[in-house]
């Protein structure tokens, strides 16, 4: 738990928060996009093997993988209007997070909607880009959900603005957002997410792979809630 003194929302609410990606749906949402887009687009897939030595050089540091992530990303955004990005995000977030997709997580789905049902105030904390966190987020209906992620804006023919909201950085845009530090419940998938954990004062975790899940019993406990 963050050695953050212990604060309620106003009222007495609990706040609970879910991770997006491997929580409430399984696959990195914003990569299944890039894949999708650049599958379907022969013209979008060869703008990326063409930047490709610019971006692979890009990758190999951690300092400039930022640079390199927005490279590949301006394969698909570049000569697309917002309207068009924007329907864009909606098409693929029903094909992604709709109920005959498979990619919804259902125990995690249930138990967000049992702390709606409940009163609490429920944030959708994801290091997906705003827009198709959002797009997402609408498939899955969750009525009274607040959704915090990655800034993103796209431009028409420049790079995309980006600032990931991952890991401790993560808890920075929701302290923006006006979510008190510790919270009373988090959700999420992955060891990537451990500074939100240890800022609950009870963690759960969804579907954790082989990898993580080691690491996270060692970090968080072992009575940690484990939901598949």
């Amino acid at each position: 738990m963050s050695a953050v003194a212990a604060r309620r929302e106003p009222g007495g609410r609990r706040c609970v928060v879910f991770d997006l990606d491997g929580t409430l749906v399984t696959s990195d949402s914003f990569t299944r996009l890039l894949t999708t887009v650049l599958r379907r687009s022969p013209a979008r897939l060869g703008l990326v093997v063409l930047t490709a030595p610019a971006w692979l050089v890009l990758g190999l540091r951690r300092a400039t993988r930022p640079r390199a992530e927005r490279l590949v990303v301006w394969s698909i955004t570049v000569g697309r209007s917002r309207c068009g990005f924007e329907a864009l995000l909606r098409v693929f977030a029903a094909e992604h997070a709709g109920e005959g997709g498979g990619r919804r997580v259902p125990s995690a789905l249930q138990r967000l909607h049992g702390h709606l049902r409940a009163g609490d105030r429920v944030v959708v904390a994801t290091a997906c880009a705003e827009p198709l966190a959002r797009a997402v987020c609408d498939v899955l209906d969750l009525p009274g959900a607040e959704v915090v992620a990655s800034a993103f804006t796209p431009h028409r023919w420049r790079l995309p603005h980006a600032v990931p909201a991952r890991g401790a950085v993560k808890l920075d845009a929701l302290r923006a957002a006006g979510v008190a530090l510790p919270v009373d419940h988090a959700y999420s998938d992955s060891a990537a997410d451990l500074p939100l954990l240890r800022a609950a004062r009870t963690a759960h975790l969804v579907r954790p792979s082989r990898r993580d899940l080691p690491v996270l019993l060692r970090e968080l406990g072992a009575d940690v809630e484990v939901l598949r």
